[in-house]
């Protein structure tokens, strides 16, 4: 009997170290507010807030404590389930339109998901005396066929929702200008309009989302000292698609690209962290 409840006592110990041990993680269900709109646009192309949305979940799988499904299974379970998928709906529906939450709703979201917590993202161009906030393409479209010249500045928001206690646990609105120093934001021929989407996936990746997705770590894990211990690339790398060049023409834009990085010092110089233009970041 003694040797019983003694080995009793040495399993319990065993039990709790193992449990003082485990890593700790956590589910985030990303939706991008544009999660609906399949092939939406003039180009076809994936929503702003869809490619931001995939790099995102892409670090959040990559650390190892944060999981996040990816959009495939998001939409795959919102087919199945009519009613989540209505809510999905008019949750994202709405903060489109104002940046209003519904906590109710994304509680259900959360639960269908197996999560706690549901981080949405928007994003969107405004301009001036226009009744309505249209998406990159559209602006693209637009400024094309009409031969406008505009300061665009391309907005995203990111929310992190706590859908257990109905709170808002991070905000973040970060900004960037589009359009070129002549205020042009063009795509005459399918090229420059394919340059363009190259362009934006890349900032996505190498800066927006990385941003984003560490300033969520953070929240969930603010002792961490390295944000992103698995994403081992901090660096940009989209100096071939520049918006500097004069030239519409994506070969010769590379080529203008070459050529700085020649005079910066080569692809280790320092101006690399500038190709992407002004980046505003707000909590």
């Amino acid at each position: 009997m003694k040797n019983f409840v003694k080995f009793f006592i040495i399993f319990l110990s065993m039990q709790a170290a193992l449990a003082a041990n485990a890593v700790v993680s956590f589910n985030v269900v990303v939706l991008p507010a544009d999660l609906f709109k399949i092939c939406a646009n003039y180009y076809c192309f994936p929503e702003m807030s869809e490619i931001i949305a995939q790099d995102v979940i892409k670090n959040f799988n990559e650390t190892g404590r944060i999981n996040s499904p990816t959009l495939y299974s998001v939409r795959k379970t919102l087919e199945g389930n009519p009613s989540i998928k209505n809510y999905t709906n008019s949750v994202l529906t709405r903060y489109t339109n104002d940046k209003s939450l519904d906590f109710t709703a994304l509680k259900y979201i959360a639960n269908a998901f197996n999560a706690k917590s549901v981080l949405i993202i928007s994003n969107d161009v405004p301009v001036d005396k226009a009744y309505v906030r249209r998406n990159v393409w559209e602006m693209l479209v637009l400024s094309t066929d009409f031969d406008i010249s505009y300061p665009y500045i391309m907005e995203t928001n990111a929310v992190l929702v706590d859908t257990y206690n109905g709170l808002v646990m991070w905000n973040g609105v970060y900004t960037k200008k589009i359009s070129d120093e002549n205020d042009n934001f063009k795509a005459p021929n399918s090229s420059d309009a394919y340059a363009k989407l190259e362009y934006f996936r890349l900032y996505s990746r190498d800066i927006l989302a990385k941003m984003i997705s560490q300033n969520i770590y953070l929240r969930f894990f603010p002792k961490t000292i390295d944000p992103q211990p698995i994403v081992e690339d901090q660096k940009p790398e989209g100096a071939y698609f520049r918006y500097e060049s004069n030239s519409n023409i994506p070969s010769l834009q590379n080529k203008r690209a070459e050529e700085d990085k020649a005079k910066s010092g080569g692809a280790d110089g320092n101006n690399m962290e500038n190709n992407y233009g002004e980046v505003i970041f707000g909590i």
